[in-house]
């Protein structure tokens, strides 16, 4: 009786502690929303910038990431974690209220956006790692069920953000600015009531340079994480990149939008996405243990490329949206699968650092993705530009499934 009455106590902590580390999830993704849609709103309507700059602005969000991600995972893996999210919150509040001040003030101009862009991409590369790894610490059981609960809340709360940027027309962009910063404050008092989360990895290392080598090397001697890292790449790169430039350019110049339809039109087509991966992620949580993951990633993708491919063609807006909700569907599945087969198969004791090496993978595509789908669109133009990426990942995931674990991958029970 005293061992049943001390497992509902120990269950009910746990549930107490991943409550807060979800509402922690939710603030950053809830600001995170809100910069999705404003962010390309001010690049290509409110400064009206062209193809390239617009690719260059979105590929300055991402970029930090490229540099600092493994580090970002070392000092997870050798910090506490609750302190490092408490640090990122505190931090990431002072962007948006100086962009928003530097607005009010009509002094807003490109190389500000830039400064922005590449100022938040670095605090979230040392924010990512450290919440992706404490969220095992903090399920400590359970592990594909709570990174799917943990990606629908970060599905859920980005697409919060999206529709409350939609209200810019109404608020101004500075206010939602200012709100987005207030968001981030509610996420540090949730990392402030976390418990301590020590570090996974105390062995001395000669350098920070000597921990990011370990790392990378305890992600490549595992043949289906170091796959699952490559394809997120891919994805990155043929798929984000896709997204963030192409998209927005067509809601700009294909559909012909003002300024207000444009936050509108973006914000639908963002709610479309992120409503889809809701979606997919509510299905996984029904279904429960999946044994093939691999597959269905893979399923996942190629469904990913007919859709870019069938962005050739013009259509009505909301055939487009039709098209982006299947599209999140399998980006939603994607990210799912992929981040439960990194959580479980890599060591514990490098988890931050192998989960910075698979968010790099994404995190390093995109930016070159962005850069290099808004070179070829101002090359080829929107409809044409879509088949570049479509047609090269096909390649991609044919060599995968020749060459690599992934479609023979079996996940055993956690």
């Amino acid at each position: 009786m005293a061992q049943t009455h001390e497992a509902a106590e120990l269950a009910a902590a746990r549930r107490v502690r991943l409550n807060y580390y979800l509402g922690g999830q939710a603030s950053w993704f809830i600001s995170l929303g809100i910069q999705f849609v404003i962010f390309p709103f001010l690049v290509t309507q409110v400064l009206n910038e062209p193809a390239a700059r617009v690719g260059i602005a979105q590929m300055s969000l991402m970029l930090p990431s490229l540099f600092l991600m493994l580090l970002g995972g070392t000092v997870a893996d050798h910090g506490d974690a609750r302190s490092i999210l408490i640090r990122v919150h505190l931090l990431s509040c002072l962007p948006p209220i100086i962009l928003a001040s530097i607005m009010l003030a009509g002094d807003l101009s490109y190389s500000m956006l830039i400064i922005y862009a590449l100022t938040m991409g670095t605090i979230s590369a040392f924010a990512v790692p450290a919440r992706d790894s404490a969220l095992t610490r903090v399920a400590a059981t359970g592990i594909q069920q709570a990174v799917t609960l943990a990606m629908g809340v970060q599905m859920g709360a980005q697409l919060v953000g999206m529709l409350i940027a939609a209200t810019a027309a109404i608020t101004g962009t500075p206010a939602l600015l200012f709100f987005q910063a207030a968001v981030m404050l509610a996420g540090l008092w949730m990392a402030m009531k976390l418990a301590p989360l020590p570090p996974t990895n105390v062995a001395a290392a000669t350098s920070r340079l000597a921990q990011i080598v370990d790392g990378i090397r305890s992600a490549a001697e595992v043949p289906i994480v170091a796959t699952v890292i490559l394809l997120n790449f891919a994805v990155g790169l043929f798929y984000v990149g896709s997204f963030l430039v192409a998209l927005p350019l067509m809601i700009r110049d294909i559909y012909d939008s003002t300024a207000s339809e444009f936050t509108l039109r973006f914000a639908l087509i963002n709610i479309c996405f992120w409503g889809g991966t809701i979606v997919a992620n509510l299905t996984l949580l029904r279904i429960g243990h999946i044994r093939h993951r691999g597959r269905v990633m893979m399923a996942s993708l190629t469904s990913g490329l007919i859709i870019l491919a069938l962005f050739h063609f013009a259509m009505p807006f909301w055939v487009l949206c039709l098209l982006v909700f299947w599209w999140g569907m399998g980006a939603g599945t994607t990210m799912t699968m992929g981040r439960t087969i990194v959580q479980i198969a890599a060591a514990e004791t490098h988890l931050a650092r192998v989960l910075a090496a698979y968010q790099l993978g994404f995190s390093g595509g995109a930016p070159l993705g962005s850069l290099m789908m808004g070179l070829i669109v101002s090359w080829l133009g929107i409809f044409d530009a879509m088949l570049v990426p479509a047609t090269i990942m096909v390649g991609i995931l044919a060599l995968l499934y020749f060459f690599t674990p992934i479609w023979s991958y079996r996940a055993e029970r956690e």
